[in-house]
């Protein structure tokens, strides 16, 4: 059972103890990402988790490493639109390590500008690889076609130009806005002692005072339209999406359960009907993203550009269908694909404290996994119907990478 106890300042702290581990893991999340940015800005949250690896008062980039490798255990972290998290994997003896080099990286950071000279280098080549990849490409696309406004939009790496134009006085004004204490979780599961973690984590971190609170986010409208990257390579990309739920809406679980029966598996109606009945393409899937404040359900296959305008009928044709003739055996198989995977997850120390980080940002408290089982098995045929018809009543968009015409595509969801 996870505790909660929150410092003095603000900072909130969740230990989860998992007794029979030899290991532990220890994050800190920040209530911020890249929707946070102003449009100058843009790529900062993302370098900035880079930068934190790049020396402290204390540290240089290379001891940092070499301290946490020295006792088997390894650094990373992880940007996403609305949150940032720092994290550590570690033997049980090493917490007080763990809690220290967190703890530094993110209150003593030198970002230096021959560091960051480096590191925007180092981010335009990740920006570069992404490129590369169209699977990739399709997905910030159809962000942009969806959230067109807003700063969902954007790409969460930035570009080669927003990045290189990142100062160290960018970076510290970003942290200062965005880091305050109250938008801080540090959260730790495994074999951890509640008593002395939470001495520890009040020793490092209760001294910070920074005054900034959670970014104020305005909710992001679903826009539609379409974007095609007319590259020339042997496959087309397609990637579909039409407005979802937000991650505190009633639908929330419905939706899940929506996506899982149209493309989430084997047995889905997307991969027996484009893959398995029709040979059409290798990878086809569905997917319900949810946000605090907006959501999109979606729908990628990649295929030959003779056979992508028929695989896009054909998911058209089985959204369509599931307003009427989804099944509760079907329900029954996509509710339990989402309960095993939550209960594999929670095997996982890492997956607990990621998890912990966006429970409290999102609901402001924990949700336990008998709490979500209970509300999975609440939705019924008419809720999922209801998720079907939903979807469909509004604007769509369309990401195309590759070759082929994007009005075929659009006019293949409109003919059905």
């Amino acid at each position: 059972m996870s505790e909660i106890h929150q410092l003095s300042n603000g900072i909130r702290v969740v230990i989860d103890h998992m007794p029979g581990l030899e290991t532990a893991a220890l994050g800190v999340w920040a209530h911020a990402g890249s929707t946070d940015e102003r449009e100058e800005e843009h790529g900062v949250a993302h370098l900035l988790e880079h930068m934190a690896f790049k020396g402290t008062q204390r540290r240089t980039a290379r001891s940092l490493a070499e301290e946490i490798e020295s006792v088997g255990g390894y650094l990373n972290a992880a940007t996403s639109h609305q949150r940032t998290g720092y994290y550590a994997r570690i033997l049980k003896n090493d917490i007080a390590l763990g809690v220290d080099i967190l703890a530094d990286i993110l209150q003593n950071p030198l970002f230096d500008e021959g560091e960051l000279t480096k590191e925007r280098e180092v981010v335009v080549q990740e920006i570069g690889e992404a490129a590369d990849t169209p699977d990739d490409v399709v997905f910030d696309l159809l962000m942009d076609a969806s959230w067109e406004g807003f700063s969902l939009a954007r790409p969460i790496l930035g570009t080669p130009q927003t990045v290189r134009a990142q100062t160290p006085g960018s970076l510290r004004g970003f942290m200062e806005r965005c880091y305050g204490p109250e938008g801080l979780v540090v959260a730790a599961a495994g074999n951890v002692d509640e008593k002395t973690l939470l001495g520890l984590v009040g020793e490092q971190f209760g001294a910070i005072n920074v005054r900034a609170s959670s970014p104020s986010r305005t909710a992001p409208s679903f826009k539609g339209g379409t974007r095609h990257d007319a590259r020339d390579i042997e496959q087309t990309h397609l990637a579909l999406s039409f407005s979802g739920v937000s991650s505190t809406d009633d639908d929330f679980f419905a939706m899940r359960i929506y996506a899982d029966v149209l493309g989430g598996g084997m047995s889905s109606r997307l991969f027996q009907s484009i893959r398995e009945e029709r040979g059409l393409a290798y990878s086809v899937y569905a997917f319900a993203d949810s946000f605090e404040q907006c959501g999109l359900l979606g729908a990628y296959v990649g295929a030959d550009e003779s056979q992508i305008v028929e695989a896009t009928s054909i998911i058209r044709k089985e959204m369509k269908a599931m307003k009427n003739s989804v099944t509760q055996t079907e329900i029954d198989r996509a509710r339990a694909m989402l309960c095993s995977s939550l209960m594999m997850g929670l095997e996982s120390p890492a997956m607990r404290i990621e998890s912990a980080a966006g429970q409290l940002f999102t609901f402001d408290r924990l949700t336990t996994a008998e709490e979500i089982i209970r509300r999975l098995e609440a939705v019924t045929i008419d809720d999922v119907k209801r998720c079907a018809a939903r979807v469909l009543s509004g604007p769509h968009a369309i990401a195309l990478v590759g070759p082929g015409d994007a009005a075929d595509i659009e006019n293949a969801l409109n003919d059905n």
